[in-house]
């Protein structure tokens, strides 16, 4: 499908999950080498940025947080940027450049904004959106904090190996998104004017912003990890303290067992009627001693 809208003297046209027949018609009405069009058809595995022409060639791979699923996952979307717009293929729904949609169609309504490149409108929501995303991520990780001193670090193991990965899927998509950031600075400097190096300039700080709360939320995942690791041993040592505890307790009263279920002739008790009692009284004795030395000892 085929969006196409104008913004002051730019056009942008979207292709949603585009067609041969779409890209070809590309071919004819916009002057797009069809290499390019081969490769709007699918999506590409690698990140990367060309001169194409007057144009310039992007493959962007974003970010995105599937809540249903609890994992971070892959969209891509292909631009190819000119001096009078850009055109831009998705494969699925992208969140951000609907919105970027709704934001132009406003303009035009109320003809105002910016007369900068559409790519940079573009771009600011994207990493608008990207900066939603850690924000959730964020929340998730309080919710893990809290869940740890609540004594769930069990459960947390999963949750925060779970919310590990995802920051680092996060981190490995945009980080080639720094080099494609400065091919543009070079090279959409010389073919669309200074101002489009300058917007770059920006654009590549925003990268850094992004990169800078990323890594502060690797480390909070490292030091999660840590701490649940901590008290996760701390609670296993005391469980396997009370464990002993209870078998040093025991012992002794077995060995009392043990030793009145001797079958010898003369035996202490053997004949008498309270001799059940008596055994069992020796037995809380001993029972109570043992106690009386781990309370003495600290052990409990």
């Amino acid at each position: 499908m085929i969006t196409t809208r104008s913004f002051l003297n730019q056009m942008w046209i979207d292709l949603n999950s585009p067609t041969k027949e779409e890209t070809d018609s590309l071919v004819l009405t916009h002057d797009i080498e069809p290499s390019i069009a081969k490769d709007l058809l699918a999506p590409t595995p690698t990140q990367r940025a060309e001169n194409r022409g007057q144009s310039i060639y992007t493959v962007l791979h974003l970010p995105t947080f599937k809540r249903s699923r609890f994992i971070c996952d892959t969209q891509e979307v292909d631009i190819i940027i000119s001096q009078n717009g850009l055109i831009t293929a998705r494969y699925d729904s992208i969140d951000a450049l609907h919105y970027f949609d709704k934001q132009i169609e406003v303009n035009e309504i109320l003809n105002k904004g910016e007369n900068i490149h559409l790519f940079f409108g573009m771009m600011k929501e994207i990493y608008n959106s990207m900066h939603d995303e850690l924000s959730y991520m964020e929340d998730q990780m309080k919710e893990i904090e809290k869940n740890i001193f609540d004594g769930y670090e069990k459960e947390m193991v999963y949750a925060i190996s779970n919310a590990g990965r995802n920051i680092l899927n996060f981190r490995r998509i945009i980080d080639p998104h720094s080099d494609i950031f400065e091919f543009l600075k070079e090279n959409g400097g010389q073919k669309f004017g200074p101002e489009f190096g300058t917007k770059t300039k920006v654009l590549i700080e925003d990268w850094r912003h992004l990169m800078r709360v990323v890594n502060n939320q690797i480390d909070m995942i490292a030091q999660l990890r840590e701490t649940n690791n901590s008290m996760l041993s701390t609670k296993q040592n005391e469980i396997m303290k009370q464990l002993t505890i209870i078998g040093s307790v025991i012992l002794p009263l077995t060995i009392v067992g043990q030793i009145f279920g001797l079958s010898i002739s003369h035996f202490p008790f053997k004949e008498d009627y309270n001799a059940f009692w008596i055994v069992l009284v020796i037995m809380a004795i001993t029972m109570l001693m043992t106690i009386v030395y781990a309370k003495f000892k600290k052990w409990m």
